[in-house]
């Protein structure tokens, strides 16, 4: 784990702005084949939220990912605010790339996995990469590259059975991923700190039927296609294989008897690809789904200790490791599951990860983004501009027409009455006709899918041209809808009083109107706002683009202008009131707030601040050096100015004279070295100096010319045998 606790900012060109110095909270999800989610916490008056997080900006984590900042949900708690930041993996920019239309392909047969994968990669311009470490079937493809990018992605992922791991905007391919050999293990007093632990046989299948495009199956099929214990248990059932061909369209699971009783022997299932044509391919298909529902889902969510951030022998988990659980109290006695989903807290030691163990893939994000992607284009396919485009509903209803000639239909009449029409191929699908009305079914009549009866028609769906009407009414009272010949309307029941109407000239009136899309050619907005993705004003005199980037020819503000950043051309003007005023965001730079001036050099260190401190009544500069240590300021307070050295001081003139102006007075203590200066510089003085040196002249002089007698008596230094010696004798000059 990255030692520094913290993470990397970038802009939505990926340059970097920053480090995040205020964030907490961090969490990252994780789950198999869909949330790559990374989200926290910053404080509203933090410079992270004022400066470095932008929508559609990035971050990067301590793995090396980006994340792209999606949402900030700003909350206030009292005096607090707070800032929420979600951000997704730039995995998910694929959703942003739609798919040429000549790029769709209808049908495709014994297709390699890469050559859809290079398809996707193509149409994102190369951006997005894949690497497949894995072989993989040849499967054929039906009614692929319709949508989006990630759409197409998640095709591929289900076709192929094949799991993913983004490495940025290199997605790397595998059949599993993760760890399959080393079993990262989960234990009671190593480990876990709590868990929870669910067995669920809902889903239990042990006979699993078939049927592919246009209702087909393998029956007929040799049997030499399937496993020795497929066979083996479909020999028991008398007539499910006839002169070597299989002549049901079923599976049976191993656990049959296991699972099974007197009252339900079987448990059903369907697996229905209408993407495969050959009954080889169904079947491997069949048997992969049967694997998967044998076994009762098993779900485990464990919060357990990140030991790895302690002890460096230790091995963080990763997603779709194989690991084992155990905790007997629990009744987990040595369970074989997968990391399904992982939520980890990586900047923080006293929060631990919490883990999902299955034996099933959960429902993934990615489905739900591609199929409500693929669902909302083929709304948009079968209603254009307002209408209703027939040729597609008809495209439909001809196709329909197919699959009821091509079924070998059987009918049946039962002793409860009625008529069952029963598909040969697969039992499942039937249809009753009774004194009731008319039923659907594609389980063997356990749900029903569509019914006609004397209160009207259900359905899930109803595919096809409907035929003229005069008026249609759904509800009741005032909270209706209805179609007639003033138009369309709803709210109330009275057509010119409905909240939302749309009569035959075209024209709408609606309370609040949501469109993903408009074009309008003329337009008044009275009492409201204009929020959309684009303005364009007097030819482009005044634009607004999709990115909130604004141009006017020119301009006149009353109130305040708010900024992050003012880039090109120049400012002019009498006044400026901002919070911050930065000549660069790194690097040599100026820096103006209200609390002063502060200059950087190039490495960022503060090399000058300029302000006041209003609480000692003084305002000044201070001087830094190269590691932003003061080393001295210049300062004014009431009638003084202060020059403070923080170690010494030098006053220097490369040309010219230092001047002092004004009475000079030096502390008691001071002293002054390396002075050099004659008595006749000091102005002022001379008239005493010149007397004072007149009197140190006649001193010297009288001194010079001083002579006097000495006397000294006769003495043989205590020797009688010296001669006596003595008398007076003159000195002479110095």
């Amino acid at each position: 784990m990255n030692k520094n606790p913290t993470m990397q900012v970038f802009d939505k060109n990926f340059k970097r702005t920053g480090t995040l110095i205020d964030a907490y909270g961090i969490e990252r999800r994780r789950k198999l084949n869909s949330d790559y989610e990374l989200s926290f916490l910053v404080p509203m008056t933090s410079e992270d939220y004022r400066e470095k997080l932008q929508i559609k900006g990035h971050v990067r984590d301590e793995r090396g990912q980006y994340y792209v900042i999606n949402t900030r949900q700003r909350r206030r708690d009292k005096k607090v605010l707070t800032a929420q930041i979600t951000c997704t993996h730039v995995m998910f920019k694929l959703n942003d790339y739609k798919v040429p239309y000549d790029e769709y392909i209808d049908e495709a047969y014994g297709i390699h996995i890469s050559t859809l994968l290079n398809k996707i990669s193509s149409w994102t311009g190369g951006r997005f990469t894949f690497q497949v470490h894995d072989t993989f079937d040849l499967w054929d493809i039906k009614d692929f590259g319709r949508t989006t990018a990630l759409a197409a992605l998640n095709q591929v992922i289900k076709v192929y059975g094949a799991e993913i791991r983004p490495d940025n905007f290199v997605i790397h391919v595998h059949k599993k991923i993760g760890s399959q050999a080393d079993r990262y293990e989960y234990r009671t007093k190593k480990n876990i700190i709590s868990d929870s632990f669910k067995d669920d046989g809902t889903s239990l299948v042990t006979r699993m039927y078939a049927q592919m495009k246009d209702g087909r199956t393998w029956v007929g099929m040799s049997a030499d296609n399937l496993t020795a214990e497929e066979r083996s248990l479909l020999q028991s059932v008398p007539g499910a294989i006839q002169n070597g061909q299989v002549r049901v369209n079923y599976l049976l699971s191993p656990y049959v008897n296991y699972w099974g009783s007197d009252s339900v022997p079987y448990f059903d299932g369907e697996n229905v690809q209408q993407d495969i044509e050959d009954p080889v391919e169904l079947l491997r298909s069949t048997r992969e789904e049967l694997r998967k529902k044998e076994m009762p889902e098993i779900e485990m969510s464990i919060s357990a200790a990140d030991l790895h951030k302690i002890d460096r022998d230790e091995r963080p988990p990763d997603l779709g490791d194989a690991a084992v659980a155990y905790d007997p109290k629990m009744e987990i006695n040595r369970i074989a599951l997968r990391i399904v989903e992982l939520v980890e807290y990586p900047y923080s030691k006293d929060q631990h990860s919490k883990v999902t163990l299955a034996n099933f893939a959960l429902k993934d994000d990615i489905d739900l983004i591609a199929d409500l992607e693929r669902s909302r284009k083929v709304m948009d396919n079968l209603l254009s501009g307002g209408r209703i485009r027939t040729e597609v509903f008809e495209s439909f209803a001809r196709q329909a027409i197919v699959d009821i000639n091509n079924s070998k239909t059987e009918l049946i009449y039962p002793p409860e009455g009625g008529i069952l029409a029963q598909e040969k191929g697969n039992p499942l699908r039937q249809v009753r006709l009774t004194a009731g009305g008319l039923g659907v079914s594609t389980d063997g009549w356990r749900t029903v899918r569509a019914a006609i009866t004397a209160d009207g028609v259900i359905a899930e769906r109803i595919v096809g041209q409907l035929g003229n009407f005069v008026s249609i009414l759904i509800g009741s009272g005032n909270n209706v809808t209805q179609i007639n010949t003033n138009g369309i309307a709803a709210g109330h029941a009275n057509f010119n009083s409905a909240p939302f109407r749309v009569d035959m000239q075209g024209n709408v009136t609606a309370n609040r109107l949501t469109a993903n899309s408009a074009n309008i050619f003329s337009s008044n907005f009275t009492n409201g706002a204009i929020v959309g993705s684009s303005i364009n004003i007097g030819n482009g005199q005044f634009t607004v683009d999709t990115a909130g980037n604004m141009y006017a020819g020119n301009g006149r503000f009353r109130g305040n202008i708010e900024a992050s950043i003012i880039t090109g051309g120049r400012i002019n003007g009498t006044e400026i009131v901002g919070a911050s005023i930065k000549t660069a965001l790194t690097g040599e730079r100026i820096e103006l707030d209200p609390f002063g001036f502060v200059f950087y050099d190039s490495l960022n260190a503060r090399r000058v601040t300029l302000g006041t401190n209003p609480s000692a009544n003084i305002s000044g500069h201070t001087y830094y050096n190269a590691w932003s240590q003061s080393q001295g300021l210049i300062y004014a307070s009431d009638y003084e100015l202060h020059v403070i050295g923080t170690n010494s001081i030098r006053i220097g003139a490369n040309a010219g004279t230092i001047s002092l102006q004004g009475a000079v007075h030096f502390n008691n203590g001071s002293s002054v070295t390396g002075l050099v200066i004659s008595i006749g510089q000091i102005s002022g003085l001379r008239g005493q100096l010149d007397s004072l040196q007149s009197q140190i002249d006649a001193l010297r002089n009288t001194f010079n010319s001083h002579t006097h007698s000495v006397n000294i008596g006769t003495h043989n230094h205590g020797n009688n045998q010296n001669q006596n010696w003595g008398g007076t004798f003159p000195t002479s000059r110095p």
